[in-house]
């Protein structure tokens, strides 16, 4: 990605540098507008992965969707792979805004499970975020065992309905 130009962007879309400029602005931007757009394509599956899922079980499964779809996604592999220095700007810059956008996308999908009577009842938007954080801790360091187990030790405990 550093050495990502917007010339080489034009190149791709067959149009002239000066029009990316104009359009989206510095590789940086163009960066922001692609995670933006990955972050709305995951958000939008969200409610269908959760399909036949309920109670904790279901949170475990929403975490692992997102925590793979991340891990999995090709840009982020290549930079932990190959540029794990461009992380740290990223933290810094836009992290605030993803975690404020995840959080908003899910805290819904949690205050229905709580109001369901499917997930113990907590602040649905202090439980998202920290979903959030503990999801993009997943993707930087990702646990030694098996993800869902991880989730699932980490989680259940906390979401299980006393009864």
């Amino acid at each position: 990605m550093r050495r990502t130009s917007v010339q080489d962007v034009a190149d791709e879309l067959g149009v002239n540098r000066t029009t990316v400029y104009r359009q989206v602005g510095t590789i940086n931007e163009v960066i922001r507008l692609l995670i933006a757009r990955d972050l709305h394509r995951l958000l939008g599956e969200l409610p269908a992965s959760l399909a036949g899922t309920s109670g904790p079980r279901a949170v475990v499964e929403l975490m692992a969707t997102i925590v793979q779809y991340a891990s999995d996604h090709p840009v982020m592999v290549k930079v932990l792979r190959d540029e794990p220095e461009v992380i740290g700007p990223f933290l810094a810059s836009d992290l605030p805004e993803v975690i404020d956008r995840v959080t908003a996308a899910i805290s819904p999908l949690l205050g229905a499970a709580m109001a369901a009577d499917q997930i113990a009842r907590r602040n649905p938007d202090l439980l998202a975020e920290s979903l959030v954080r503990l999801g993009i801790t997943l993707v930087l360091a990702p646990p030694s065992g098996e993800l869902e187990t991880f989730l699932a030790e980490v989680l259940v405990p906390t979401l299980k309905l006393d009864r």
